[in-house]
């Protein structure tokens, strides 16, 4: 539309320059101990090891199945797979599934194992996280065996 000769603009009518904002800095870390390369990444007992990609276990799980239908099995041995392929240092495997329910005591006939199943799992019911009794209980060293050699050393303590 064009302008009226006998009306002047106003400064608020006038076209103005847009703000831009500032080009972005770069990013700092600000506070301590925020690992920002793998260089920096703390190592050593206490810090235990971080594996990849947790969620891989629940995958592993539902397509390779469990013995019982239970929302807090399946929690429980997701924990035990993440925590036997952290120490490996990569993703949980059918392996690690099968160690996990050899831990459990699946497979075998043992009251004493049955019961330590069925007490972990209430416990798993209540937990935040699910699982963190089993793994507080379990030995680290148990653990990382083979399923095989984990069925033999707990069918004979």
């Amino acid at each position: 539309m064009g302008q009226e000769p006998n009306l002047e603009p106003s400064v608020a009518d006038r076209p103005r320059p847009e703000p831009q904002p500032d080009p972005p800095r770069r990013w700092r870390p600000t506070r301590p101990g925020v690992v920002t390369s793998p260089e920096e990444q703390p190592d050593g007992p206490l810090f235990g090891h971080p594996g990849p990609d947790a969620g891989w276990a629940y995958r592993v799980i539902r397509e390779e199945g469990l013995p019982e239908d239970r929302p807090e099995l399946e929690e429980v041995v997701a924990a035990l797979m993440i925590a036997r392929a952290s120490h490996f240092g990569r993703a949980p495997t059918p392996e690690d599934r099968e160690a996990a329910l050899a831990l459990l005591g699946y497979g075998s006939d043992s009251p004493r194992l049955v019961e330590r199943r069925r007490r972990w799992l209430e416990e798993a019911a209540h937990e935040k996280p699910p699982g963190a009794t089993v793994l507080a209980e379990v030995d680290p060293e148990l653990l990382v065996e083979t399923p095989e050699r984990i069925r033999y050393v707990l069918e004979r303590q």
